[in-house]
Formats: structure tokens, C-alpha cells, sequence
């Protein structure tokens, strides 16, 4: 997540559409007061510019209880005491001016909910060996299914954003964005995370059947609304 006073945008992260590139490219925008907060060890590796910096909460803006909380060991994301990848625009609005929050241009990227799915089956089980089949996998229980997706740029079922990144047009909409931030030389979108998958199973269509296909129509149904993806 990225406030930038310097550019008067906030980045919105999503999970599992090409959010940690963006975010590492729309780092080296970023002036020294700045909000940029902390990605994995392994994608900080790929950072070039400035470093996670100013990531913790004006005190002005931390829940009555933060004291407590820390003390009892909660972490500081939970505690209301920092800035946090994938912080969703509800929250942050009220971690920071609402003022300026209201002001800001709010960017964000969006993805194909059913490519989508099936980048997070692989990034879920990255580290398994025999991993459960697809079908397991999207017919598991959901507790807020949009959490890291509509939520992250919406607010009580509103989007705020302003620009919307399409992943499946990533390149183009990115150099469009940053050309209208009156910036000349784009930065390089690195590519993060993206080794999980085989080249072989980029067809999403292939992983589904009717039945899975219509969970996650279900699941993520406002997004398929909101930017008309069709399977």
C-alpha cells in the first residue's frame, strides 16, 4: 500500500493481480514523506528506490485501545498502529486525513476472478507437494471471499477508486497512469510472484467445471458486475 503526498495518489493493493509489481514500480515515485509499507524479504529483494518508510500511524489516528493491544501482543497492523500491505479503503480512511484521502486519487488493479482463482490455488499451495485437487480448493468455506479484492477499494460496497489497472492490460494502463501523474520515464513493472504457476496452466478455463465455475461467478459476483469479466 502506498500513500504518495508527493503524486496525490493512494495505492490500493489487491492480492493475486500483479499488486506487488505495481507497487514496487509506484515505489520509486514516492518522495521522502511518503507512505510505503513493507512486501515479503523475497520481493524486497526486487525493490529499487526507496525502502518501506513512514508506515506507522499518526498517533491522532490510532484506535482509543492501541496501548492495550500492543501490550497484550497484538500486531501493530491489528493494533491500529501501522500501515499494512493490503490494507483495505475503509481502514486506511480512517488511519489517515479523510480529508486527503477523499482528495487523493485512489488506483487499484483488477483481475478476472476466475484467472484470479486460479493464480491464489497455486500461490496457496507454492510450498506443497500434493497439494488438494482445484475443485477442493474453490469449494472450501470463504469468510469474506472479497476481502483482498472488491474490499480493498471499496467502501460499505462503494468503490472509491478512481483508476482501475486491468492486469489483463497491465503494461498499457500502468504507463497511462503514471504519464498522468506528470511523470516522464515510466518505471519497469518487475515481474513478483509470478514463478508459481507453469506456463502450461496459464488457460484458467482448463482448471473448471460448471460446478466450480458458478462458485466463483457466485463469489465474486460484484467485481464480474462492476468490470464485466466473462469466463
Amino acid at each position: 500500500m502506498i500513500i504518495s503526498h508527493a503524486h496525490q495518489f493512494i495505492f490500493l493493493k489487491t492480492q493475486k493481480c500483479a499488486g506487488t509489481s505495481v507497487e514496487l514500480a509506484l515505489s520509486q515515485l514516492c518522495g521522502p514523506d511518503d507512505v510505503i509499507t513493507r512486501v515479503t524479504p523475497g520481493d524486497e529483494e526486487l525493490r529499487i528506490g526507496r525502502k518501506p518508510q513512514n508506515y506507522s500511524i499518526p498517533h491522532c489516528y490510532r484506535p482509543p485501545l492501541w496501548r492495550l493491544w500492543l501490550a497484550l501482543g497484538m500486531r501493530p497492523s491489528r493494533a491500529g498502529t501501522s500501515y499494512y500491505n493490503h490494507m483495505g479503503a475503509a481502514a486506511l480512511r480512517r488511519a489517515m486525513d479523510p480529508a486527503l484521502f477523499d482528495a487523493y486519487r485512489k488506483v487499484t488493479v483488477v483481475r478476472n476472478p476466475w484467472d484470479r482463482e486460479v493464480s491464489l490455488y497455486y500461490w496457496t499451495y507454492r510450498d506443497n507437494p500434493n497439494p488438494p485437487d482445484f475443485e477442493r480448493f474453490v469449494s472450501r468455506y470463504r469468510y469474506r471471499p472479497e476481502r483482498k479484492t472488491f474490499e480493498i477499494y471499496s467502501i460499505s460496497g462503494r468503490i472509491v477508486a478512481d483508476v482501475i489497472l486491468r492486469y489483463e492490460r497491465l503494461q498499457a494502463d500502468f504507463e497511462e497512469f503514471v504519464a498522468s501523474l506528470g511523470v516522464k520515464d515510466c518505471p519497469e513493472l518487475p515481474r513478483a510472484k509470478g514463478q508459481h504457476r507453469k506456463s502450461a496452466n496459464r488457460d484458467y478455463r482448463k482448471m473448471y467445471n460448471n460446478r466450480t465455475r458458478r462458485i466463483v461467478e457466485r463469489r465474486y459476483a460484484r467485481e464480474i458486475e462492476a468490470f464485466g469479466y466473462e469466463f
